[in-house]
């Protein structure tokens, strides 16, 4: 494991890299309140698993997350996001790789949107937030209100944030890509509704798909863990051998 940081204007985005393979490179995208680690170490886990199967592995923080440059609330833009990742995409593509996205919640939202710009060899989402807008009202009915916005777990979500949550395309632009997608989701999530899971599906017919019974959005459980790990190997596996032939 690597310290890898990248320069995005006057601020630093910080990640490790695992793996070596020098040719492919997935880049794992944390969600919301996330960052390169996650609950339960999950993120750092599942990057170790596809650097397991043989690809090279970014996982990193958004400017206001984890140990990159800038606060949360000042940073934390779905656009902003899109632009940060494409920065980090481009950065990759300079450097020889070809490009493949793990995304996690707002994460899998936001990597959906990546085949617009680049090309991207593969998807895999995960608890992908295409409601993120219904996320954002469930926390802040359990959060207080705060300054220009509201609290929750120690979290400052503005009223900017929640507004442009409510005018984002979430599926805008993202139909027609043809590459591998595997796509899993806990039956128990509380966040990701449903109606999110199957829209995904419904766009990416060719998608493997996997429903994780009683898991909720985290995949909190060892049992639930071992389950996502186990689909993750399975996808980046199978596409192993088309990944060699470039």
């Amino acid at each position: 494991m690597k310290y890898h940081e990248i320069k995005i204007q006057d601020k630093i985005i910080r990640g490790f890299l695992h793996g070596d393979n020098r040719n492919h490179l997935v880049i794992v995208v944390h969600g919301f309140m996330g960052n390169k680690v996650d609950h339960h170490f999950m993120l750092k886990r599942y990057a170790e698993e596809i650097a397991s199967c043989d690809y090279q592995v970014y996982r990193f923080d958004f400017l206001g997350s984890g140990d990159s440059d800038g606060l949360f609330f000042e940073e934390e833009c779905i656009a902003w996001q899109i632009k940060q990742l494409q920065f980090v995409i481009s950065h990759f593509q300079k450097l020889g790789y070809y490009i493949h996205l793990f995304g996690f919640s707002l994460g899998g939202m936001l990597v959906t949107h990546m085949p617009k710009y680049f090309e991207i060899e593969s998807l895999f989402l995960l608890s992908a937030a295409a409601n993120f807008d219904e996320v954002l009202e469930k926390m802040i009915a359990q959060g207080s209100v705060y300054k220009d916005g509201f609290e929750f777990n120690g979290y400052y979500i503005t009223n900017k944030l929640f507004k442009e949550s409510k005018e984002f395309g979430y599926t805008d632009g993202i139909c027609g890509y043809q590459k591998p997608v595997c796509l899993v989701q806990g039956s128990q999530d509380p966040y990701v509704s449903k109606e999110s899971f199957l829209k995904y599906q419904s766009i990416y017919p060719q998608a493997t798909v996997k429903i994780i019974s009683e898991a909720d959005h985290c995949f909190t459980t060892i049992l639930h863990t071992e389950e996502v790990r186990k689909e993750i190997c399975e996808f980046y596996g199978k596409i192993k051998n088309m990944a060699t032939q470039k």
